[in-house]
C-alpha cells in the first residue's frame, strides 16, 4: 500500500521555499541556510522514527481499547467531533508537561531549541518526543474512542502545528479569540520573560485561557531557549537536554536528588550553583564552496529520495527501508553540518568511507527494482568520486579564480 500522507512533505518545501524567497526579498534574514537543514534533518530522524513508533502507538491505543475501555461510543460523525475536542484538550496538557517535566522537556526542547522563527521549524520535532505521547494517548481509548479514528484524527491535527510556525501572518483578528494563530505561537517558542510556558493550545486557544497560561504577542519575541545551547547540528538538537540530564545523575548526589531531577521543572536544580550543561559540540571550521556544492548536490539527491522512500514503504522490504533511511538520514546530517560550518576533524576522509560502506553494502540491502540499484550506484560513485577527486581540484580552480580576480 502506497503512503500518500508522503506526498505532504513535498507541500510544506514549497511553503518553506516560498517563505524563504519573501525573507530574501525582504532581505530580513528569517532564515539561514544552516538552520533550515538542521530542522530537515531533525525531520527525516523523526520520520524515519514515526515509521515504528505510530505502529507502536496503534497497538497501545489498541490493548486500551479492549482491555480499559469503560464504555463504546458508535462510530459515527459525532465520535469524529468528540474525538477532535479530546485530542485538543489532551494534547494541551501533554504539552503543558514537556514544559514542567525535565524528562519530557528533553524529547520536546529540540523543538525550542532554534533561534529563527519560520515554516522549516514544522520539521524541528524529535523522534523522542512520538515515543512520549504514547502513554498520554492511551488514555483516549478508555473512553471508548475508536483506535484508528484517533490515528487518523492525530495526523490531521499535525497539519495545523506546521501551518502556524510563521512571522508573516500577522494577528488574525476574531480569530485570535478561538485558534492558536501564528501570532499565539511566535508567543510560545518566546524566550522573553513574560512569554516562558506559555500558549501551550495545539488548534484551540480556550484550554490556554480556562487554565491561564494564555499570552498575548505584546513585545518583539527572541526565540530559542535560555539554556547553554548551540544549534550546530541535528543530534546535539535531539540529545542536548538527556546529555544534560545524564551529567546531572552523575554529578548529583542521593537518590531523591536523582529522581527529582528527571521529574521536576527544566530550571530546577539540586544546588544554584550546579551546571551540568553538556559540551557543545561545535568545532567552527568553516566550509569552503566546493564543499558546499557538494553539499547541494546531496540535499538534491537526498531530500526527494527521502520522500519517495516514505511513500513507498510499505513495499520495500525491512532491510532495504533501514538501508535507504539511513543513506539519505545521514547524508542530510552531513549536509547540516557542511552549511553550520560545523565540520568534525577530518570530515572528508569520514565522508569517503560512509559513501564507500554504503556501496559496499548495496548488494545486500534487498533492492528488487533496478533501476533503483543502478540510480543508487550511480549517486553513491559520483558522491565518492567527488570526495575523493573533484573537491580538492575545484578548489584550487576557485581559488586560483579569485586570486586572479583580486589582481585584476
Amino acid at each position: 500500500m502506497l503512503n500518500y500522507t508522503a506526498l505532504l512533505i513535498p507541500v510544506f518545501l514549497l511553503m518553506v521555499a516560498v517563505e524563504w524567497w519573501i525573507s530574501i526579498k525582504r532581505k530580513d534574514n528569517r532564515y539561514q541556510t544552516g538552520n533550515t537543514v538542521i530542522n530537515m534533518a531533525i525531520g527525516a530522524f523523526d520520520q524515519f522514527g514515526s515509521l515504528f513508533y505510530f505502529g507502536a502507538l496503534f497497538v497501545c491505543l489498541q490493548f486500551s481499547y479492549h482491555h480499559f475501555r469503560l464504555f463504546a461510543m458508535p462510530l459515527n460523525w459525532q465520535q469524529w467531533v468528540y474525538a477532535f475536542f479530546a485530542i485538543d484538550f489532551l494534547s494541551y496538557w501533554y504539552h503543558r508537561f514537556s514544559h514542567r517535566i525535565n524528562i519530557l522537556w528533553a524529547g520536546h526542547i529540540t523543538h525550542h531549541s532554534s533561534e529563527l522563527f519560520n515554516f522549516s521549524n514544522g520539521f524541528r520535532t524529535s523522534l523522542f518526543q512520538g515515543v512520549n505521547r504514547i502513554a498520554f494517548w492511551m488514555l483516549l481509548p478508555v473512553f471508548g474512542f475508536d483506535p484508528m479514528l484517533l490515528l487518523i484524527s492525530l495526523k490531521v491535527s499535525g497539519l495545523w502545528d506546521f501551518l502556524v510556525h510563521t512571522t508573516y501572518v500577522p494577528k488574525l483578528g476574531w480569530l485570535e479569540k478561538i485558534l492558536v494563530t501564528p501570532s499565539h505561537h511566535r508567543v510560545h517558542h518566546g524566550k522573553n520573560d513574560i512569554y516562558i510556558d506559555k500558549n501551550y493550545g495545539s488548534v484551540l486557544i480556550i484550554w490556554d485561557k480556562i487554565f491561564g497560561t494564555f499570552q498575548e504577542e505584546t513585545e518583539e519575541v527572541q526565540y530559542g531557549v535560555k539554556a547553554n545551547y548551540s544549534d550546530n547540528n541535528p543530534v546535539n538538537a535531539i540529545t542536548y537536554h538527556y546529555r544534560y540530564l545524564w551529567n546531572g545523575i552523575k554529578n548529583t548526589s542521593g537518590i531523591i536528588n536523582k529522581i527529582k531531577l528527571l521529574i521536576m521543572p527544566p530550571e530546577w536544580k539540586p544546588r544554584a550553583e550546579d551546571n551540568f550543561s553538556p559540551g557543545s559540540a561545535w568545532h567552527a571550521k568553516k566550509t569552503t564552496a566546493s564543499e558546499r556544492y557538494y553539499a547541494l548536490w546531496q540535499l538534491l539527491c537526498c531530500v526527494p529520495g527521502f520522500v519517495a522512500i516514505l511513500f513507498y514503504k510499505d513495499i520495500l522490504s525491512p532491510v532495504a527501508l533501514w538501508y535507504c533511511m539511513t543513506l539519505c538520514i545521514t547524508s542530510i546530517t552531513q549536509t547540516a553540518l557542511i552549511f553550520k560550518d560545523n565540520k568534525y576533524s577530518h570530515f572528508s576522509r569520514w565522508e569517503a568511507s560512509r559513501l564507500l560502506m554504503f556501496m559496499l553494502f548495496l548488494p545486500w540491502a534487498g533492492m528488487e527494482e533496478m533501476a533503483v540499484i543502478y540510480a543508487l550506484m550511480l549517486y553513491l560513485f559520483l558522491s565518492l568520486i567527488y570526495q575523493l577527486l573533484v573537491e580538492n581540484a575545484l578548489e584550487k580552480y576557485l581559488f586560483k579564480k579569485y586570486i586572479k580576480h583580486e589582481k585584476t
